[in-house]
């Protein structure tokens, strides 16, 4: 059995996203990060293929006291051509899915199907993002959701058979992306199965707060997550600031300043709401991806592995992490946090919360 408890019970989880596993001495440097700062989560990516430095990194984690959750990546992540022949669909996302899974079962529990199904292209073309809201009738009728649909049933039905007849805790994650909760109701209807709901958001400073913005519909997001009484992973999350042309990326500057209280007030408001069952918030990301251009170049806690920003003194702050004196003051200093808050949170951490 895995040793992972299938529930966050202590406390709320915070993690990050590392993507993929890289040779094992990178692989030991993100788990001692992760564990230096109490990162207790890591969303990795999860592809077809050999998962030698996968399953080295999960397992450099789970030894030091972290778990996985990973974002599977079947060749239907890529397959936009909306294939009719919807059985055939169900049986080959069923197929891929359960090949992976038994690939890495004994370490992970926790499978998201596909990423941000909602901002594929083809599933746009259909239903525009953020038209639909609260209402499957978008959904119905269109070609290129229900080859999805297919796709996401049959990943759904592989973890869960596996998981019966292995007698391992697995759970299937199905993901949403801004208002359009009409697509998670939409796929329950369609027999698409899941235990935990993912979420991503990006919030900016001068957004409302997440726990009442009538935008995603009534009460806010965490409300229409909430809905669907099932746990909860933002398995996303950062300041939105961070997808600005001139932001800086470099402290003492005002985007990444802005970015900063952004963090703290959201972050603030999720630890502490008590609408949805929210078991973990992984930010986006741990490290910045200087391989590639734009925001997703920047995106990072640090610079990388060996530089951290005061993005990652805030973050390991909520998750009552490692601070030493100089790194309090830089988030004392700021006003973002007092020392009696950071203490606060270390003591909750200590007695198995956050």
């Amino acid at each position: 059995m895995l040793s992972d408890s299938p529930t966050q019970t202590g406390g709320l989880i915070i993690g990050v996203n590392t993507h993929t596993g890289s040779d094992s001495t990178t692989n030991a440097k993100v788990a001692a990060v992760m564990k230096d700062r109490n990162l207790k989560s890591s969303r990795m990516d999860l592809y077809v293929g050999d998962q030698t430095t996968f399953r080295d990194q999960v397992q450099k984690v789970r030894a030091t006291g972290g778990r996985v959750e990973a974002v599977m990546m079947t060749s239907w992540h890529w397959d936009t051509s909306c294939n009719p022949n919807l059985s055939a669909v169900e049986q080959d996302s069923y197929n891929q899915t359960a090949t992976i899974v038994n690939q890495v079962k004994d370490l992970v529990q926790d499978f998201e199907m596909l990423n941000e199904v909602q901002l594929r292209s083809d599933i746009q073309s259909e239903v525009p993002w953020n038209s639909a809201g609260t209402s499957t009738t978008p959904y119905q009728g269109k070609p290129c959701v229900a080859t999805i649909t297919a796709v996401l049933r049959g990943m759904s039905r592989a973890i869960h058979d596996i998981g019966a007849s292995s007698g391992l805790p697995l759970r299937a994650i199905l993901g949403a992306v801004g208002k359009d909760f009409g697509f998670l109701r939409y796929m329950q209807q369609q027999g698409v199965q899941w235990d935990v709901t993912g979420y991503h958001i990006y919030p900016t400073n001068d957004y409302p707060s997440m726990l009442s913005d009538p935008w995603f519909g009534p009460g806010g997001p965490i409300a229409q997550l909430a809905k669907f009484n099932k746990p909860v992973h933002i398995n996303e999350f950062n300041c939105g600031e961070i997808y600005d042309s001139g932001y800086e990326n470099q402290a003492g500057m005002p985007k990444t300043e802005t970015c900063l209280k952004a963090l703290t007030r959201h972050m603030k408001d999720l630890r502490d709401q008590k609408i949805a069952n929210i078991e973990s918030i992984h930010l986006y990301e741990l490290r910045d991806e200087t391989n590639k251009s734009g925001p997703e170049s920047h995106f990072g806690l640090m610079y990388d592995l060996n530089t951290p920003k005061v993005h990652l003194y805030l973050v390991s702050a909520f998750a009552g992490g490692s601070l030493t004196s100089a790194e309090r003051n830089e988030l004392t200093s700021r006003g973002l946090l007092t020392n009696a808050e950071i203490d606060a949170m270390q003591a909750a951490a200590r007695a198995g919360g956050v």
